[in-house]
């Protein structure tokens, strides 16, 4: 049997969805708080860069979404195809499926890495 994953952070970037195990993020933050460089999850679906809240790791990586939500239920973590394991800078864990729907289910750090502004465009 594979693995399972309790406690989630269900997130919308655009139209698209993302998933967190809640015990990555260390706190929740709200734009204007928040003192570090943060990409948007939209914007790794070639959405627009908008951002309602920030989801920061224990190593201070943050990753802006629009929404969230907490599910606590357990769900099977389906495993990621090993081609598509190697995108988004190694982050995809795999999937759950909540409500009938896939929800890929990344590393928060390496996403946050993956995202990050370079200095460049921070400037």
């Amino acid at each position: 049997m594979g693995s399972r994953l309790s406690g989630t952070l269900l997130c919308r970037a655009g139209d698209d969805r993302v998933a967190f195990a809640a015990q990555e993020v260390a706190t929740i933050e709200s734009p204007s708080t928040f003192g570090g460089l943060a990409g948007s999850a939209s914007r790794a679906f070639n959405g627009s860069s908008v951002t309602g809240r920030i989801l920061v790791a224990v190593s201070g990586e943050g990753v802006g979404v629009e929404a969230l939500e907490i599910d606590a239920e357990p769900h099977a973590l389906l495993p990621a195809p090993g081609l598509l394991a190697r995108i988004a800078g190694g982050s995809l864990k795999g999937f759950i499926q909540v409500r009938g729907a896939l929800w890929p289910v990344m590393s928060l750090a390496d996403f946050g890495r993956f995202l990050a502004p370079s200095s460049r465009e921070a400037a």
